[in-house]
C-alpha cells in the first residue's frame, strides 16, 4: 500500500508542473497577441492621423489658393476701375477751357490715377496689403478717418441699392376707380367689409286705403309744424 502510494506522488507532482508550464505558456502567447493589437492599432491611429493632417492641408491649401485668386483678380477690377476714373478726368481736362485754374489739379489727378492703377497691377493685392499697412503706421489718423469713411460710404451705397430694389412694392392708387376693383373680394364679388344695400321696393303708383291713388310723396319737403 505503501509503495503505490509512494509511486503515485511523483505522477501528480510532473502532472501540476505541466499545467503550471501550459498556463504560462499561453499567457505568454496572450500577452504576444495583445502586444500585436495594440502595436497595429497604434499603427492604424498614427496612418489615420497622418492622413487626416494632410488632408487638412491640403484644404488649407486650397483655400489660401482660392482667396490669393480671389485678391488678384480683386486687385485687377480695382486696378481697372481707377484707370477708367483716370481716363474720364483726362478727358474732362482736355473739354475744358485751358485757362482754367482746375485744369491742372484735374490732370494730376488723374496721373496719380494712373500711377495708382499700374502700380495695384504690379504689385498686387500683397503690395496693396503692405502699402496700407506703411500708410497706416505713419499716418494712424488719417488711416482711420479714411477707414471710417469707406465704411459710411459702404453703407450708403448698401442702403441706396436696398432701397432701390423695394420701390417697387406697391403701387399707387390712380383714382379711376381700379383700386377698388382690384381689391380681393369674396365669394358674392363683394369686397371685405362692405355690406349691400337694402333692396328697396319696385317702383309703383301709390294706394290709398280704398284703392284710390293717394297722395303722391314729395321727398325732400316738410310741412310746417305751426300750420294745423
Amino acid at each position: 500500500m505503501s509503495d503505490f502510494e509512494s509511486s503515485s506522488r511523483p505522477d501528480d507532482g510532473t502532472t501540476a508542473q505541466t499545467a503550471r508550464d501550459k498556463a504560462g505558456e499561453g499567457a505568454d502567447l496572450v500577452a504576444a497577441k495583445t502586444g500585436d493589437v495594440a502595436g497595429t492599432a497604434r499603427e492604424q491611429a498614427a496612418d489615420v492621423v497622418g492622413e487626416a493632417t494632410a488632408r487638412a492641408q491640403d484644404v488649407v491649401g486650397e483655400l489660401r489658393s482660392q482667396l490669393e485668386e480671389q485678391a488678384r483678380l480683386q486687385t485687377r477690377r480695382l486696378a481697372d476701375h481707377v484707370r477708367r476714373l483716370a481716363d474720364d478726368l483726362h478727358d474732362m481736362s482736355r473739354n475744358a477751357d485751358s485757362d482754367s485754374s482746375a485744369v491742372g489739379a484735374v490732370k494730376q489727378v488723374a496721373d496719380r490715377g494712373h500711377q495708382a492703377a499700374s502700380r495695384l497691377e504690379d504689385r498686387g493685392p500683397d503690395g496693396l496689403l503692405s502699402d496700407l499697412q506703411d500708410f497706416a503706421r505713419r499716418r494712424p489718423g488719417v488711416f482711420l478717418a479714411g477707414a471710417a469713411l469707406a465704411g459710411f460710404a459702404t453703407a450708403r451705397l448698401a442702403k441706396g441699392a436696398k432701397d432701390a430694389d423695394g420701390g417697387g412694392g406697391r403701387p399707387a392708387s390712380t383714382g379711376d376707380g381700379r383700386a377698388g376693383r382690384d381689391a380681393p373680394q369674396d365669394g358674392a364679388g363683394r369686397a371685405p367689409g362692405i355690406r349691400p344695400a337694402p333692396a328697396s321696393p319696385p317702383p309703383g303708383p301709390p294706394h290709398g286705403g280704398d284703392g284710390a291713388p293717394g297722395p303722391v310723396p314729395v321727398s325732400g319737403l316738410r310741412s310746417d309744424p305751426r300750420q294745423p
